[in-house]
């Protein structure tokens, strides 16, 4: 039995239980000839105190997080627990002589009829668009017990998770198959004996295997970003990683005639986790170095403001139409998919960068124009009761 089968078995016993209550409530008052007032006196100390019992079993069903929702045989509402309402949109005191939801009305029509219980899956738009999961049963042929459970968060997951398992399928497709046919080529090269093409197809084998490698560690960083072990709870001088990623790229700088220039306050702290924001920032590097052209600029700025730690990236690389801004940091998105591989990018990296910078908490900015390059800021939780010191230039 799943979860919401035993959910959904224990709500139908607490309501039957509170119906039941009645029937004895009824029966032992014309009995014992008492009226509602002394009930409790007539069936003796023993016994436990109706009312009570039906109390406690309402208190359970207005504070469960699923709605629960009970129809008459003409489908007239008659109890719906808080989370049905606010789900339904139905006013906090009277329920209205009909349902706002056709789709609803239908589940509940169906075990009407068919005197069973069923289990669908709809799409409601009041008061908003929802998804939800409604299991129905017959009671007697008289009314009809609702289970309503908000799966909207949990379909587009599995959407999500749909659409990366394809887009990483046919991101591995493509090295993959690179790295098949260069080392039939190779194999052939070397049995001819022409030893410069076999050279040649190896060295491209090893590009190729690089990029499977990156591929293949950035989807890991991501799962791992995605469902984290622990939160991250270490206290990060954010300066001192800032200074070990721009020195880990610097050598790629200078390859390219790049310069890199930095302001960093000192004694800005975060509570993170250092490998995390490294490679964050590594990533943000990478995409500048990528992008921007020999003799450009990429300046790296931290410093504390309000309540956050400010970090920023600027390039003058060649920017981002304004159209891709919004889907930048979409999983394998590329603004031009050709230009991306030949560079070496995966399509991977921003969205780890997002992630990581939502897993501490904070959030991200760009601001880009074509030709004049990019603006990546990100804005973190500080610690507050830290000392800060004066900016340091490099």
């Amino acid at each position: 039995m799943n979860y919401e089968t035993l959910l959904f078995a224990i709500v139908g016993l607490l309501l039957a239980a509170v119906l039941i209550l009645d029937v004895r409530l009824w029966i032992r008052s014309r009995k014992s000839g008492v009226s509602g007032g002394s009930r409790t006196a007539a069936l003796g100390g023993d016994v436990p105190p109706i009312d009570s019992e039906r109390h406690r079993a309402a208190e359970i069903i207005d504070r469960m997080a699923e709605g629960v929702l009970v129809l008459d045989h003409s489908l007239r509402p008659v109890l719906a627990n808080p989370s049905a309402r606010a789900i339904l949109g139905l006013h906090r005191v009277t329920l209205p002589h009909r349902l706002p939801s056709e789709e609803i009305l239908a589940v509940a029509r169906r075990a009407l009829d068919e005197g069973e219980g069923g289990e669908q899956t709809i799409s409601v738009w009041f008061p908003k668009r929802r998804t939800l999961r409604v299991r129905a049963t017959a009671l007697d042929g008289r009314a009809i017990t609702m289970f309503l459970q908000d799966v909207t968060e949990e379909q587009r997951t599995q959407q999500i998770r749909k659409e990366f398992v394809a887009h990483a399928s046919h991101e591995l497709k493509s090295p993959v198959a690179g790295l098949q046919a260069l080392a039939e080529a190779a194999r052939e090269a070397v049995a001819a004996g022409d030893h410069d093409a076999a050279a040649r197809f190896a060295t491209r084998l090893c590009s190729e295997a690089e990029r499977l490698g990156r591929l293949v560690g950035e989807l890991l960083d991501l799962s791992r970003l995605e469902d984290p072990a622990r939160r991250p709870d270490e206290e990060i001088e954010l300066g001192g990683v800032v200074r070990r990623e721009i020195a880990a790229v610097r050598d790629a700088a200078d390859d390219k005639g790049i310069e890199i220039h930095s302001t960093i306050a000192s004694e800005v702290w975060v509570r993170g986790d250092d490998r995390q924001l490294g490679q964050m920032l590594r990533n943000l590097l990478d995409n500048a170095l990528r992008y921007t052209a020999s003799g450009g600029v990429v300046s790296v700025d931290v410093t504390p403001r309000d309540r956050d730690a400010v970090l920023s990236v600027t390039d003058t690389g060649i920017g981002i139409p304004r159209e891709a801004q919004e889907r930048i940091f979409e999983r394998f998105y590329r603004v031009d998919r050709a230009r991306s591989r030949d560079r070496g990018g995966t399509g991977l990296g921003l969205a780890i960068v997002k992630h990581a910078v939502e897993f501490h908490g904070g959030r991200i900015e760009l601001e880009s124009e074509l030709g004049r390059g990019s603006k990546f800021t990100i804005h973190l939780p500080s610690i507050e009761d830290r000392p800060r010191m004066r900016s340091v230039v490099g």
